[in-house]
């Protein structure tokens, strides 16, 4: 069951230089589902294009949760968003 819980945005290391952003993900089993029927549709393209960017891997296969809850982090740097 995938369900839309409270998104929270956790800031790493806030105010050094090696300040990041922290987003929790869990895994949804339906857009897995999806993904690998994708993967067999394209003859594995989709698999390796979610591998050059494991970003879109993430948001594909995972629903927003609380850091807490995450079985999957994204960090992000924020050095270039200031």
């Amino acid at each position: 069951f995938c369900s839309m819980e409270k998104e929270d945005l956790k800031i790493v290391n806030k105010g050094e230089e090696e300040e990041m952003e922290l987003q929790g993900y869990r895994l949804c089993r339906w857009r897995l589902a999806l993904v690998g029927l994708g993967v067999l549709c394209t003859g594995g393209f989709l698999l390796l294009v979610l591998y050059w960017m494991p970003e879109w891997c993430v948001k594909s296969t995972c629903t927003r949760t609380t850091a807490r809850d995450a079985q999957v982090v994204l960090l992000r740097s924020t050095v270039g968003s200031k």
